[in-house]
């Protein structure tokens, strides 16, 4: 076989195990993966300032 055969056949390989395998846990929800990361308590001050400023006027 060529060798440009064999980088095809790699290739679809590749393509089969990336369909059967689909989207790694880690990359599925990210919106829950957001809600459990701890924030910095210096962000979490900022944003409780900002949005108590918002509230107040």
């Amino acid at each position: 076989m060529k060798r440009t055969d064999l980088e095809k056949l790699n290739g679809l390989k590749i393509q089969g195990r990336m369909k059967r395998d689909g989207t790694p846990e880690r990359f599925r929800s990210g919106a829950e993966n957001e809600a459990k990361a701890p924030l910095n308590p210096l962000i979490e001050k900022l944003l409780r300032k900002s949005l108590g400023a918002k509230d107040g006027n």
